[in-house]
């Protein structure tokens, strides 16, 4: 999620008589913000760089729906053990 999933940070916070006032700067990855840090180490970007070209969004896509079915099946017949409790 954090190479692929941009987010918004919250810059400023303030309040205007009854009102509060929030900016947020532009959408990006945690990926994109470790970039552009100014103390994160060349070595971990490099490192970085490294995984993300080894990443493929698809396939991770399909890795989660599937574990998601997993769970869902394992689930299911639990769901309908506790409803035919309680109706019994």
């Amino acid at each position: 999620m954090n190479f692929f999933m941009p987010s918004t940070k919250l810059v400023e916070k303030y309040r205007d008589r009854s009102r509060i006032i929030k900016r947020y700067d532009q959408p990006k990855t945690a990926y994109q913000r470790i970039l552009e840090s100014k103390t994160i180490p060349r070595k971990t970007k490099q490192d970085l760089e490294h995984i993300l070209k080894t990443l493929n969004l698809f396939d991770i896509q399909q890795t989660v729906q599937r574990k998601i079915m997993a769970l869902l099946n394992h689930t299911t017949p639990i769901q309908w053990e506790i409803q035919l409790r309680k109706t019994a």
